[in-house]
């Protein structure tokens, strides 16, 4: 009896290890991102949702359907929408935010002249 007691726990202790391990490694994973969430101004995570569905649009342009010929019209109307402003808002915020190296490396991976190639 005793045997299967020790057995018993050494099973429970691997259970616990392996849990215990699956917490460790996720837990910093949730404290970034949660940090990340939490520091981010307004201004700047309204300019990173409206250029994200910018950027998406613009790499969504379908070839002219002759069924569907208001598509491409629609399409066009929705890149001016969330496209249209965006160099002159991403200089400002970079001027705004240069002191704060976390907001700047977000800024940085977005193209800072979209708007001369938007000939629509």
């Amino acid at each position: 009896m005793t045997n299967l007691t020790g057995q018993m726990m050494g099973i429970k202790m691997y259970t616990i290890t392996r849990y215990f391990l699956l917490i460790a490694l996720a837990l910093p994973l949730l404290s970034c991102a949660a940090e990340s969430n939490g520091t981010v101004p307004a201004d700047v995570s309204d300019y990173i949702k409206s250029r994200d569905n910018c950027d998406s649009l613009r790499g969504d342009i379908p070839e002219p359907d002759p069924a569907d010929p208001d598509n491409l019209n629609r399409l066009i109307s929705d890149i001016n929408k969330y496209c249209k402003g965006t160099d002159q808002k991403l200089k400002q915020l970079k001027e705004k935010y240069s002191g704060n190296e976390s907001i700047m490396k977000s800024l940085s991976t977005y193209e800072e002249n979209i708007e001369a190639d938007m000939s629509f």
